[in-house]
């Protein structure tokens, strides 16, 4: 606001506010008109502007204590007390002024202006303007009702403040207000008095915070340990799942490859025998070729005997990566219509697998 250092000798106060004894030291802010005047004592404004410190990043409020004195046509509002009201603070949403919050503040309006009257209150929030809202306009209609009492908003975040007055049921902001000096010793002692207040009420909150720390600090330790060992535990746990389910699936793998190791060695054995059959009847038609010489047809009958006898020997194949029955039946006889008899060759069902490396018979099949 526009600020003006008011000099009384200048000038006289209009008719309208003759019978009113003004005060001689004052300031002028703003420039104020109409038939109402509000003037604040300089401690009470020390004291609000010290409660709407920069610094604080939550709402603060305050009930404004002085009189209302009337003249022949206008009336002049003094605001010579201010009292911090805790039920500001914080959340305005959240404010109320029930009949307890009215006692207190009667409590300490008797106690420290006995002879002065509620006439208002002060609102500081930070970085949200001067303006009035919903909110504010119903708080006011509700706790201070009538015309002669005024709101006082103060932003120190933006350096503003404006003073307001009901007019037609809606806060008016005026155009000025004065500052005037005097000896307020009531204020001066109360302000002694509240910092006292407030420095044991910092010590304590001090206190109460390093309290508060220890005990958090200790329990987001306690905290950390905890979620440590459950993280642990679940570790644990899914290792041991896992390890349980390998387990599983080894021993089924062994148990499957058991059985057909065992088919296997069945069938090997049966086939041995046949082998050997096959290797001495093979022996044989060798010492035939090998002894001395026969006849033109018994050497071609020896052969024929040879022949015969190396055909019926049983081949084995090395199973590669990705091989089938039906690409092993295809490999072995251009055909994929030989699985069944690779099974039974091998002593195969249908729930067998064969696997890379291993050995399978293929048997001599007449096409």
């Amino acid at each position: 606001m526009i600020e003006i250092v008011y000099d009384k000798d200048k000038g006289a106060d209009d008719d309208i506010f003759a019978g009113i004894n003004l005060p001689k030291n004052i300031r002028q802010i703003g420039m104020p008109t109409g038939k109402r005047r509000i003037y604040i004592e300089d401690y009470v404004m020390t004291y609000l502007t010290g409660l709407a410190d920069p610094n604080s990043s939550y709402a603060r409020g305050a009930i404004l204590v002085g009189e209302c004195k009337k003249g022949n046509g206008g009336e002049a509002i003094f605001i010579s007390g201010a009292i911090a009201a805790q039920n500001l603070e914080l959340d305005l949403e959240e404010s109320t002024f029930d009949d307890e919050t009215w006692g207190m503040i009667y409590k300490e309006v008797k106690s420290y202006f006995p002879e002065l009257a509620v006439v208002g209150w002060f609102l500081s929030r930070m970085g949200f303007s001067t303006e009035v809202n919903d909110m504010i306009l119903r708080l006011h209609v509700d706790n201070f009702a009538g015309e002669d009492k005024v709101l006082y908003i103060m932003d120190a975040l933006e350096n503003e403040d404006a003073f307001y007055m009901m007019d037609h049921n809606y806060l008016c902001r005026q155009s000025g207000y004065y500052i005037y000096y005097a000896r307020n010793e009531a204020m001066q002692n109360f302000m002694i008095l509240s910092r006292g207040d407030e420095k044991r009420e910092k010590e304590d909150e001090e206190f109460e915070d390093e309290t508060v720390m220890k005990n958090y600090r200790r329990i987001m330790e306690e905290r950390t340990k905890t979620s440590k060992i459950e993280r642990m535990s679940r570790a644990l746990y899914a290792f041991c799942s896992c390890l349980g389910i390998a387990v599983l699936g080894l021993g089924v793998a062994v148990f499957s490859n058991y059985q057909m190791l065992d088919r296997m060695e069945n069938y090997i054995e049966v086939n041995d025998i046949a082998n050997v059959n096959a290797e001495v009847k093979t022996t044989d038609a060798i010492a035939v070729i090998t002894s001395e010489p026969k006849s033109e047809k018994t050497t071609e009958t020896t052969l024929n005997m040879v022949r015969n006898a190396t055909e019926n020997l049983p081949k084995y194949y090395t199973v590669q990566n990705g091989d089938t029955l039906s690409s092993i039946s295809f490999k072995m006889y251009n055909s994929v219509g030989y699985v069944a008899e690779l099974m039974e060759a091998n002593g195969m069902d249908e729930s067998d697998q064969i696997h890379e490396g291993d050995k399978i018979v293929i048997p001599t099949i007449q096409q």
